[in-house]
């Protein structure tokens, strides 16, 4: 199943896992399976990462595999949060991400 994507612009950190390297990516959207970071680093499919983002007081360190380099950026599909409280903020951040929509969805068509 295909899970929602939704736009979100805000800068990460990127950790390749095979060499600890860490570097700064631009997000620019998110999903429960994964996101899509701009980067001109360099990885392969496959390359194990984390994503770690933080807003405010917000934070999730999510840990996902390569899936696809164009560009840009790499599309990261992820696989499980550095902790179980980690995956959990991530889907409380989905469903507010879900309420906005709609909530915008609704007062578009009010109009």
């Amino acid at each position: 199943m295909v899970k929602p994507r939704f736009v979100l612009n805000t800068t990460v950190v990127l950790r390749d896992l095979s060499n600890g390297a860490a570097i700064l990516a631009q997000l620019k959207n998110i999903s429960l399976s994964g996101c899509y970071v701009e980067t001109p680093r360099e990885m392969t499919d496959g390359t194990r990462v984390r994503v770690v983002l933080q807003m405010g007081d917000f934070r999730a360190d999510l840990c996902g595999n390569v899936r696809r380099r164009d560009d840009k950026g790499l599309g990261v599909q992820f696989t499980n949060g550095a902790t179980v409280e980690d995956w959990k903020r991530l889907e409380v951040l989905i469903a507010k991400l879900e309420e906005a929509r709609s909530a915008t969805s609704a007062a578009a068509g009010a109009d």
